[in-house]
């Protein structure tokens, strides 16, 4: 029998199968670089160049050296729009940019259909249990049910108000000894003012169960300073050393600059967070060391609750909160557990991070604003004439420009971006949001004087107004536009017309907000009230910044002349 070739047989099908082979591999991955491109929400504006590249807008944003925040302004300028999305590159779902005011407001204020953002708690890990790092729900609300009376006016200016003010002593000590040592010259002011923030929040927690204080080991230093032998900068600046901290409170400021570099490292941060936690030596140390401290801590304010003593310390008054509601829910109380542990912690990271950013702002603007410091210091003086003022006078005093300055820098420096995610399928100015989609709200908003002739901007520079009389030009430090004249021709601070985003809104603000404003308030008074100051070269101004806990100034330099 002959035997059969079945090469010979197939002949003409080997033939076709390589060309075949061929195009439907080359059609596979047409069809898989398809599926890999950003995939656009309809009717919400986009960068069409961006929708073309499976990278989307991504390699634009890695180039900008301004940062997120920024990058988003341009885009929504760009477009001309109040609503832009960011396509964010494969797999990834767009992210949609928001900057239209009144529709900020009411997604803060009047609707459920947005929620913390995962964007934020994924970049946040070393927060462990804290409120902020929390969905809306049950766990979130007992966390935040141990903070009230800490915001309440009694413990706000009876503990926290002095505290704030011995503080700031404090740091006028140093400052003073500093601008005599400097003689002219410029230092920096972004440990020190790190520092106070820093001996605020843990005083406000533990009272005088913690004795140590960050600022006095400063002074102390400086006395025993050999100052012939300080460093100079490179712009004549003078480089002052720094005395090391209390070892828990050197963890808290390791910590928070921890967290602040993972929130803008292109690595992923579940992973950076778990090599920080459980591989690096000293962070590991710190986390087991916090447990104990917090918890040693609890365990004094237990003894002072058993006894029926009353509340001394923040700590003591988070758990007297959690013995009423486990009481009321006849459950066991939480007492020593992670998530009291991470809820003290958190505060105490978020409150010395965030509000030595804004004082850092406070002070550049005012060094390049002399005539606002003179405006500022005439004010002052009608609370104490001759001397400075208490924490009392100050917490009391109706300081219409003192509120006008601060509530003008945070319009023009506070966080950039809120960060929301749609707990369910929704609308923003007419446009559908799927459930899951990252909202970011632009709380700054575009240059608008700078914006494409449209109607939309047109119309919104019209209602974006405030209500005193200041310059229209949004980029302008000018406190005068929250002040107003009142039927009796006071000149009064009013800040309810434009919504101010600095702390969020609605239920999801930041929980801190009183206590904030009442330490800016307390050191802008004192600091005004004793210094001068004056502006500093060029090369160690400017307002480039980083965003990350918060929006942080690069450089923070001062030329100080006691009053």
């Amino acid at each position: 029998m002959a035997s059969f070739d079945i090469t010979s047989f197939l002949g003409p099908l080997h033939e076709f199968s390589s060309p075949l082979a061929i195009t439907l591999c080359l059609l596979g991955l047409f069809t898989f670089y398809r599926w890999l491109l950003p995939n656009p929400l309809p009717g919400i504006p986009y960068n069409r160049t961006a929708a073309a590249s499976i990278w989307g807008d991504a390699p634009s944003l890695r180039a900008d050296p301004a940062g997120l925040a920024k990058w988003c302004s341009k885009q929504l300028e760009a477009h001309g729009s109040p609503i832009y999305q960011a396509l964010m590159g494969p797999l990834s779902k767009p992210v949609v940019l928001v900057a239209d005011v009144g529709q900020t407001r009411e997604m803060l204020m009047g609707r459920s259909d947005f929620d913390r953002s995962s964007y934020i708690i994924d970049r946040f890990p070393l927060f462990g249990e804290f409120h902020l790092n929390m969905k809306t729900g049950d766990a979130w609300r007992t966390s935040r049910s141990w903070l009230k009376d800490l915001l309440a006016p009694h413990y706000l200016h009876q503990t926290a108000g002095p505290a704030i003010h011995s503080s700031v002593l404090n740091l006028i000590q140093l400052w003073e000894s500093k601008a005599r040592v400097a003689n002219g010259r410029p230092f920096s002011m972004l440990a020190d003012l790190k520092t106070l923030a820093l001996d605020v929040i843990v005083r406000f927690h533990f009272g005088d169960d913690f004795e140590d204080s960050a600022l006095r080991r400063q002074i102390q230093f400086m006395e025993e300073l050999n100052s012939p032998q300080l460093e100079v900068g490179t712009h004549s600046d003078v480089v002052f050393p720094r005395a090391p901290l209390h070892p828990f409170q050197q963890g808290l400021t390791d910590v928070g600059d921890r967290m602040a570099a993972i929130y803008t490292t292109k690595w992923p941060p579940a992973l950076v967070s778990w090599w920080a936690r459980y591989m690096s030596p000293h962070y590991r140390k710190f986390f087991v060391g916090k447990n104990h401290f917090i918890r040693k801590h609890i365990d004094l304010a237990l003894q002072r609750c058993g006894n029926e003593e009353e509340a001394k310390t923040g700590i003591d008054y988070m758990v007297y909160r959690e013995q009423k509601a486990a009481r009321k829910a006849d459950r066991q109380p939480v007492f020593g557990k992670q998530i009291m542990i991470d809820e003290a912690y958190g505060n105490l990271i978020a409150g010395q991070h965030t509000t030595s950013a804004a004082l850092i702002w406070i002070l550049k603007l005012l060094a390049e604003h002399p005539a606002v410091q003179t405006r500022l210091c005439d004010e002052l003086q009608t609370v104490q004439e001759g001397r400075l003022p208490t924490a009392a006078g100050i917490i009391h005093a109706r300081l219409p420009y003192l509120d006008a300055v601060l509530e003008e820098t945070l319009r023009l420096r506070a966080a950039m971006l809120v960060p929301r995610d749609a707990a369910r399928d929704t609308e923003l100015l007419g446009r559908r949001i799927p459930k899951g989609t990252v909202v970011l709200l632009v709380c700054q908003g575009p240059d608008y004087s700078l914006s494409p002739s449209s109607q939309y901007w047109s119309d919104l520079k019209t209602t974006r107004k405030y209500p005193g009389h200041g310059t229209s030009d949004l980029e302008a430090f000018h406190p005068e536009r929250w002040l107003v004249q009142n039927e009796h021709g006071q000149l009064v601070f009013d800040g309810s017309t434009y919504p101010q985003l600095a702390f969020g809104l609605g239920i999801r603000a930041c929980w801190g907000r009183r206590l904030a404003q009442l330490e800016m308030r307390i050191m802008t008074a004192m600091m005004v009230w004793k210094f001068d100051f004056l502006d500093v070269p060029a090369a160690l101004a400017g307002h480039e910044a980083t965003y990350d806990i918060s929006y942080r100034a690069k450089k923070g330099f001062l030329r100080l002349r006691i009053r």
